[in-house]
C-alpha cells in the first residue's frame, strides 16, 4: 500500500516544527515567556510518555523472559492470586520511591525512578513479595510488624540488597551487608506508613521480626 505524500509531508513538518522550537528554546531566540512554558510543558509531556513506554517495554519483556520474574508469577498463581500484566501499572512517582504494593489498587512501577531494566526487575520482584505475602497471610498493612515482616522479606529477597546495588547507593560494608541493607531498606519503608511513622516505631517493629521473617526465604529456597 503506496503511502499517502500529503500526510508524509504533514509529518516531516510536524517534525520540523519541533525541531525549530527546540533551536529557538536553547538559543532563546524568537520565543515569548508564553510560548517557552508551553514547550516546556510539551517536553515535559514527551519525556512522561517516553518513560511510560519504556516502563511498559520493560514490564512485558521481564514477565516473559525474566527467570525470577516468572517465577513469582507462577508462586503468585499458586498461592491463588494470579495476575497479569494489567496488576503492574506504570506511574511517574516522587523521588522516595521506585515502586509501590497496594491491596486494592495492585502494584505501582515508578517510571521516572528506574535506571535499568535491571533495576525495573529488581522493584517488580519487590512488590511481588509483599502481593504473596499478603495472599499467604492476608497481612494488616496497619500493623507495623506485620509490613516490618513483609519489608524485611522483600528487601532480602528482591535483589534490592545485592552488594552492587549497595555500592551505588555508597555502602562499602563486606561484613554483613546483606543483613545491614536489608534492616536499613525495611526501616525506611516502614516509616513511610503513618501507622508506624511515630519517632522508634519502625526500628522496633523491625528489630523484634527481623530473625524470623529475614529466615523466611517462601517461595524462594533461599536468598536470591
Amino acid at each position: 500500500m503506496e503511502k499517502d505524500p500529503i500526510e508524509e509531508k504533514s509529518k516531516e513538518q510536524k517534525k520540523f516544527d519541533k525541531w525549530r522550537k527546540s533551536l529557538m528554546y536553547i538559543t532563546g531566540l524568537g520565543l515569548s515567556m508564553e510560548d517557552k512554558k508551553k514547550f516546556e510543558s510539551e517536553l515535559e509531556k514527551d519525556f512522561e510518555n517516553y518513560q511510560c513506554k519504556r516502563c511498559e517495554k520493560w514490564r512485558d519483556i521481564l514477565m516473559k523472559n525474566s527467570p525470577i520474574v516468572t517465577f513469582m508469577l507462577k508462586s503468585l498463581e499458586e498461592a491463588g492470586c494470579k495476575i497479569d500484566k494489567r496488576h503492574l501499572q506504570c506511574k511517574p512517582c516522587d523521588e522516595n520511591r521506585s515502586g509501590g504494593f497496594s491491596p486494592d489498587h495492585g502494584i505501582l512501577l515508578c517510571q521516572n525512578r528506574f535506571f535499568s531494566k535491571k533495576h525495573q526487575e529488581d522493584t517488580m520482584v519487590h512488590e511481588m513479595i509483599h502481593l504473596f505475602d499478603h495472599c499467604r497471610f492476608k497481612v494488616d498493612w496497619n500493623n507495623c510488624l506485620h509490613h516490618a515482616c513483609s519489608e524485611v522479606r522483600a528487601a532480602s529477597l528482591s535483589g534490592d540488597c545485592r552488594w552492587t546495588r549497595e555500592l551505588r547507593r555508597g555502602f562499602f560494608n563486606f561484613t554483613k551487608q546483606h543483613q545491614a541493607c536489608t534492616k536499613r531498606r525495611a526501616i525506611l519503608s516502614v516509616q513511610q506508613n503513618d501507622a508506624c511513622s511515630a519517632p522508634g516505631v519502625a526500628e522496633r517493629a523491625v528489630a523484634e521480626v527481623f530473625e524470623s521473617c529475614f529466615n523466611d526465604t517462601q517461595p524462594f529456597d533461599e536468598i536470591y
